[in-house]
């Protein structure tokens, strides 16, 4: 049974989940990198997270707030790193020295991949199977920080895709995480879990289609102003491309329209920009990016639509829109996304075709 959990990460969704865990029972620790100490120095000193919005509300103590990484694995049931895609790797890395047999991370989210980066640094280390892996498709909350010491909650996410890697270990492990998530729903692997992360259709290809006005104006509000029918049918056609890809390798098809109501950010609509536009009290009210250095094109081109793509390619589906857009976003950024990006080397699936990627997912090294 999971009582203390240990937060990796000082962002939006660290300090939202470290709040809303803590008002409903848990132990929390929060870990931040010392580099980035600046995120937590509001909390470290009265340890307190106020939360607004939805769910729960208030004051949140926090057990534990620290820079040191030994001090905060000490004695956890959970460990649970929030960091953008790009920081998985080094995390992945930080963590080694401190696996302790038996301890289970829960990525959350796992973005696209970040389960498999993981376990490729672990193994490359000599100690994959020393932990137990496994992710959330999603950040389990739309939330922003007001404050250095408030967030406001906008979402309590209604579903969230969960699997283990490798997939062997998904019914031990979501029956341990279901206590503390119990929105989350498991899927085959975390393969499945990745191409249903929505940052694959909504983000990059609007950033890039707005490129000019967000370099002009420095004020940019993505879904409200960048979305527009046109913007969505671009976005649509990549989710075509994704569903393609899932057909490929036997998942559940479930498009963006869909996914987006399930997860609760969205209502019922006959298309996507409608979907958008539905969103008043989320999408609507989200603002930027304001400038093309933010993660809706520095991470999502790269580590998102360039995952999908390296995937379409060993599964032998077409992914022409998302290909255009990493082209653009590389162009944009001045550096090659389709090879520092989020490639197969990089999670350790090169040379493999889909059958073999699919036993690679449940077997693990």
């Amino acid at each position: 049974m999971i009582k203390k959990i240990c937060i990796m990460g000082g962002g939006n969704g660290a300090f939202a989940a470290a709040a809303d865990l803590t008002l409903r029972g848990f132990e929390i620790t929060i870990y931040e990198d010392p580099r980035f100490e600046k995120n937590i120095e509001g909390i470290k000193d009265e340890k307190i997270i106020n939360v607004e919005g939805v769910g729960p509300q208030g004051a949140a103590k926090i057990h534990k707030v620290t820079t040191d990484l030994e001090d905060a694995l000490e004695d956890v049931d959970l460990v649970m790193p929030i960091s953008p895609a790009f920081a998985q790797k080094d995390v992945a890395e930080s963590l080694v020295p401190h696996l302790k047999e038996g301890m289970v991370i829960c990525l959350t989210p796992g973005s696209c991949g970040g389960s498999l980066v993981y376990g490729k640094v672990f193994h490359e280390a000599g100690v994959f199977g020393k932990a137990k892996l496994c992710e959330m498709m999603t950040l389990p909350y739309a939330t922003r920080k007001v404050n250095e010491n408030t967030v406001n909650i906008l979402l309590m996410t209604k579903l969230m895709y969960f699997a283990a890697f490798p997939a062997s270990n998904n019914k031990e492990l979501y029956d341990l995480v279901k206590p503390v998530y119990p929105n989350i729903s498991l899927v085959t692997d975390v393969l499945e879990s990745a191409l249903n992360n929505g940052n694959i259709t909504s983000h990059a290809a609007p950033v890039v289609l707005n490129a000019g006005k967000i370099e002009y104006y420095g004020k940019h509000y993505h879904y409200k102003e960048g979305i527009t029918p046109s913007v969505a049918k671009v976005n649509w056609e990549i989710d075509k491309e994704r569903l393609a890809i899932c057909r490929a390798f036997g998942y559940k098809e479930v498009d963006a329209i869909e996914r987006l109501y399930l997860t609760g950010y969205c209502p019922k609509a006959e298309n996507l920009y409608e979907s958008y536009r539905g969103s008043t009290e989320i999408f609507m009210k989200i603002g930027g990016p304001n400038s093309l250095d933010e993660r809706y094109l520095t991470e999502d081109a790269p580590m998102s639509l360039v995952f999908c793509t390296k995937i379409a390619d060993a599964a032998g589906v077409d992914t022409p829109v998302m290909d255009a857009t990493v082209t653009l976003a590389s162009a944009l950024r001045s550096e090659n996304y389709s090879v520092t990006g989020r490639t197969l080397t990089k999670v350790g699936l090169q040379g493999m075709n889909v059958e073999e990627i699919r036993e690679f997912l449940y077997e693990g090294y």
